[in-house]
C-alpha cells in the first residue's frame, strides 16, 4: 500500500480534494482517504503524531490537555487507521493534513509525522499544492488569529524585508521566541509562518520524506480553476478532476481588528485560569463577524512582493492591529466559570485515570512515550536478549505490536453452533501434501476434511518409519487417497521435488480445485455452513484464495494423546501479527484453470502472460487481492490480510512430546534448518482463543469413526500411537532434548515479547 500525504498552503485545491475522496470516488481503483474515516480529523492526526509530553498549541485547542490524554488519542488513531487499511485493503491511502504545513514547521515535528506513518507502509510520499506567498499569508494570519495570535503584522514587515529571505527569518525569528506555558502564546501561533515560502516548505518536506518522495507545485493565484484542479488531480493520480467548490471568504479587516482585541482579553484570562480550548475561544469570537469586504491576498502582497509579485496588489499592506473601541468584555461573560467547570472536568478525568492505574505512578505514566511498552515479564527479562529487548521497546504501540482487536468481525472464543453431524458433499477438490513419520495424526486430518468436501488426496512420503506408509496404502485402497513414495528425491527440498512430480500427474491435472496443506494445517471456513462447497459458491468467479495462517500453541500439553487436535488446541495467535514474518503465511485453494505452471509450498507459480486476465485472488475475508497476489507473494500484508470468511488452522506445535518428535524427525522444506527452541517461540501461541472450528467437530467424529470402523486402519492407527510414545520415551533420555523440553516449559511469553524474540532470532535453531 502507498501513503500520499496531502498538503500545502493552497486551502481551496485541499478541500476540493478532500471532498472527491470523502465522497468515495477513488474507491474503484483502490484509492481511499482518511477523511472517509469517522472519527480521523487531519488536525487529530497531527496531534497524534506528536511526543505525548509536548505541549503543542494545536493539541490543547483540540481538547488534548494532558500527555495521558495525547497518548491515548494516537492509540486510538492508530487503530481507527489500520481497521480502515485492514477492511478495505487500499492500493493508495491518500492522507489530507492542509494543516500540517502550519503547525509542523521544522524537521524535528514533520519527522514525528512522518515516523508515525511508516508504520502503516513503507511506500511514503507527499503531494504539496502551495498558493501564492500572499494568499498563504493571508489564510495563515487567518489561522493564527482564530488560534489565539494578538499581534498584527508587524512582524511579517520586517521578515518580508529580510535579506536572508522569509523561510530563514522566520524560521530564526520563532526559533528565538521562548514558549510560554499558555499554547495561545506559542511562537507557532504569534509569529510569521515560514510556510508562506512555497520553496521553503518544499525543502524542508524533501529534507524529511526524500527528495524523490516530494512532488511540489504553486498554484495559480485567485480561484482554483477547472484547468488547476485537473491539474491537482493529475499529481495525485486521482481518478476523478476535483470539484469547485464554493468560495469561503475571510473575515474581513475590522473583523481581524476586534478578534485581536478579543485574544488580548483571553490571554489575560489564560494567565490566571489556565488554556483556553477553541471550542470556548470559537464561541467567543463566534459574534465578531460584519459585512464588510473579505480581507483579500492583494491586501497582503507587499509583505510577500520579496518572494512573489501579485497582479493588482497594494503599494502598501493593509494594517491590521487590535481595536481600541471594542469592548470584548460582554462576551466573556461567562467564560472564566465555564473555564473552571472544564478544569473541573479534566482534573476528575485524571483522578479517575489515576485509580485505574493500580498503583502505579500516574505522572510517570502520563509522561511516558506514546509508544512506551509494559514491563517485560520475568520469563522475557531472562529469555530476550539485549537485541530482542530493544525491539519490544520499538514495537511498542506502533505498525507490529499484535493485538487481536477490529481484524476479525466476531468473537472467536464463541464455539459457534455444531454443523451438525452430516458429511458436506463432495466438490472436485484434491489436496496434495507430504508427510514423514505423521501416523497419529493422519486420519483425523483426513476425516476432517473429507467431512466439509474435500474428496480425495495425494499424499507424497519419504523416509517414513511410524507406519505412515502403511496407513496411507490402507486409505489407497478404499480409495480415499493416493500414496507416492517420494524417498530419493532429489532438488533443494523433499516438498517441492513432491509438488513437481504432482503437475505432471492425471490426478492433479483432473481436480477442478486444488490446495498444497500439510498433516497440521486445517481448513477453517468460518462462513455459512462450513463446507467447500459454500466457500466455493461465495467465491464466485475468483481462481484463488489466500488462506492465512493461524497459529494454534501448545496449550501446556505434555502428552501426545489420542484426543482430536481440534479439541485439545484453542489458543492462537491475536489476528493482528505481522511480524515474524511467518505470521501472516498463507496456503492457496486454487481453481484448475492451467493459469500457473507450477505449484510451489504456499501458492502456484509461473503465471502463464496469456491468462493473466484470467486470475482473480481472494484474501481470507473475501476481499480482493489481484493486485498484489497474482504474480508473487506467500504472506499476506496489513494491505490483504483477512480471517473472516476462511483461515488455515496450523498447530505446529501440538503436544510437547510431539514437538520432541518433530525435532527428530526434520522439516520438509528447510531441510537446512532444525527445529528448536526459536521454532518453538515462533509457533506456541495461546494468549487468544479461537474455537470456531469446533462446530466442524461432529462431521469430523463421525467421518473419524467411519474410517475406525475399517479394522485395519484401526490397528494401524493405534501402532502409529504406540510408536511415537516410545520414540519419546527414547529421546527424553537424550540430554538435548532433556534440556529443550526443560526450555519449553519454561517459557511463558506474551504476545509482543514473542514477537520481539522472534524478530531478533536470525534463524530457527
Amino acid at each position: 500500500m502507498k501513503i500520499v500525504v496531502h498538503s500545502g498552503t493552497a486551502r481551496a485545491a485541499l478541500a476540493a480534494v478532500g471532498a472527491g475522496l470523502t465522497a468515495g470516488k477513488g474507491a474503484a481503483v483502490g484509492i481511499r482517504s482518511l477523511a472517509e474515516v469517522e472519527g480521523v480529523a487531519p488536525a487529530d492526526l497531527l496531534v497524534a503524531s506528536l511526543p505525548p509530553a509536548e505541549v503543542h498549541p494545536l493539541g490543547v485547542a483540540r481538547g488534548y490537555f494532558e500527555p495521558i490524554d495525547r497518548q491515548d488519542l494516537a492509540m486510538a488513531m492508530r487503530f481507527r487507521i489500520a481497521r480502515l487499511v485492514v477492511s478495505e485493503r487500499p492500493r493508495v491511502l491518500v492522507v489530507p493534513l492542509p494543516d500540517a504545513a502550519l503547525w509542523c514547521d521544522t524537521e524535528q515535528r514533520l519527522g514525528d509525522l512522518h515516523r508515525w506513518l511508516l508504520d502503516f507502509s513503507d511506500d511514503l510520499t507527499a503531494v504539496l499544492h502551495m498558493a501564492h506567498p500572499a494568499e498563504a499569508l493571508a489564510d495563515a494570519f487567518v489561522a493564527q488569529v482564530a488560534a489565539g495570535r494578538t499581534t498584527g503584522l508587524a512582524d511579517e514587515q520586517r521578515v518580508g524585508g529580510d535579506p536572508a529571505g522569509w523561510w530563514q527569518a522566520a524560521g530564526e525569528l520563532r526559533a528565538a521566541c521562548r514558549v510560554p506555558p499558555q499554547p495561545s502564546r506559542h511562537p507557532l501561533v504569534q509569529t510569521p509562518t515560514p510556510a508562506v515560502d512555497a520553496a521553503g516548505l518544499a525543502a524542508l518536506w524533501s529534507r524529511v520524506f526524500g527528495d524523490d518522495a516530494v512532488l511540489a507545485r504553486e498554484l495559480p493565484p485567485g480561484l482554483a480553476t477547472a484547468a488547476t484542479l485537473k491539474t491537482v488531480g493529475r499529481d495525485l493520480a486521482l481518478p476523478f478532476v476535483p470539484g469547485q467548490g464554493p468560495a469561503v471568504p475571510l473575515p474581513s479587516v475590522p473583523t481581524l481588528r476586534r478578534m485581536l482585541t478579543m485574544n488580548r482579553a483571553l490571554a489575560e484570562i489564560e494567565s490566571r485560569l489556565g488554556a483556553v480550548p477553541w471550542v470556548l475561544r470559537d464561541r467567543a469570537l463566534a459574534g465578531l463577524g460584519d459585512d464588510a469586504p473579505p480581507l483579500r491576498a492583494r491586501d497582503l502582497a507587499a509583505l510577500t512582493a520579496g518572494l512573489r509579485g501579485l497582479k493588482g496588489a497594494a503599494d502598501r499592506p493593509v494594517t491590521i492591529e487590535g481595536d481600541p473601541a471594542f469592548d470584548p468584555a460582554p462576551a466573556l461573560v461567562g467564560l472564566p466559570v465555564a473555564l473552571e467547570a472544564l478544569k473541573t472536568r479534566v482534573a476528575a478525568q485524571r483522578a479517575a485515570r489515576e485509580a485505574a492505574l493500580t498503583g502505579q505512578a500516574s505522572s510517570a505514566r502520563s509522561a511516558r512515550a506514546a509508544r512506551a511498552p509494559e514491563p517485560l515479564s520475568a520469563a522475557a527479562e531472562t529469555v530476550l536478549n539485549t537485541q530482542a529487548k530493544e525491539i519490544y521497546r520499538g514495537f511498542a504501540g506502533g505498525r507490529f505490536w499484535p493485538h487481536n482487536d477490529g481484524i476479525v468481525g466476531f468473537d472467536e472464543a464463541i464455539r459457534p453452533a455444531d454443523a451438525g453431524a452430516d458429511p458436506a458433499p463432495f466438490t472436485r477438490s484434491l489436496i496434495v501434501g507430504c508427510m514423514k513419520n505423521e501416523g497419529p495424526y493422519i486420519l483425523e486430518w483426513v476425516a476432517y476434511h473429507r467431512a466439509i468436501g474435500i474428496d480425495h488426496f495425494l499424499i507424497f512420503t519419504n523416509d517414513c518409519t511410524d507406519g505412515t506408509d502403511a496407513i496411507l496404502e490402507r486409505l489407497q485402497a478404499l480409495g480415499i487417497a493416493t500414496h507416492e513414495r517420494n524417498d530419493t528425491w532429489k532438488g533443494k527440498s523433499p516438498q517441492q521435488a513432491a509438488l513437481n512430480r504432482a503437475m505432471k500427474m492425471p490426478l492433479v491435472r483432473q481436480a477442478e480445485w486444488l490446495i498444497h496443506i500439510d498433516v497440521d494445517e486445517f481448513i477453517n471456513i468460518r462462513l455459512g455452513d462450513g463446507t467447500m462447497a459454500e466457500l466455493y459458491q461465495a467465491m464466485g468467479d475468483a481462481t484463488n484464495l489466500a488462506m492465512t495462517w493461524r497459529l494454534f500453541g501448545n496449550a501446556g500439553v505434555d502428552e501426545i494423546g489420542d484426543g482430536a487436535v481440534l479439541d485439545r488446541f484453542t489458543g492462537c495467535s491475536p489476528a493482528y501479527c505481522p511480524k515474524p514474518h511467518t505470521m501472516w503465511g498463507f496456503k492457496t485453494i486454487t481453481r484448475n484453470v492451467g493459469a500457473y505452471a507450477k505449484l510451489s509450498c504456499h501458492r502456484p507459480n509461473k503465471l502463464a502472460p496469456e491468462r493473466a486476465d484470467a486470475v482473480r485472488w481472494l484474501n481470507g475475508s473475501l476481499k480482493d487481492v489481484t493486485h498484489e497476489l497474482a504474480t508473487k507473494g506467500w504472506r499476506n500484508s496489513l494491505g490483504s490480510i483477512g480471517f473472516d470468511a476462511v483461515q488455515l488452522n496450523h498447530y505446529a506445535l501440538r503436544s510437547r512430546e510431539n514437538f520432541l518428535v518433530k525435532r527428530h524427525r526434520g522439516r520438509a522444506l528447510h531441510v537446512d534448518r532444525s527445529i528448536g527452541l526459536n521454532y518453538w517461540v515462533r509457533h506456541d501461541w495461546n494468549r487468544n482463543t479461537d474455537r470456531t472450528i469446533l462446530r466442524q467437530m461432529p462431521r469430523m467424529t463421525a467421518a473419524m469413526a467411519a474410517l475406525l470402523a475399517d479394522p485395519t486402519l484401526g490397528r494401524l492407527h493405534a501402532s502409529a500411537l504406540d510408536w511415537h510414545r516410545a520414540k519419546v520415551a527414547e529421546l527424553k533420555d537424550a540430554e538435548s532434548f532433556r534440556e529443550l523440553w526443560d526450555q519449553t516449559r519454561a517459557i511463558d511469553l506474551t504476545d509482543a515479547e514473542r514477537v520481539a524474540y522472534a524478530v531478533a532470532a536470525d534463524m530457527e535453531n
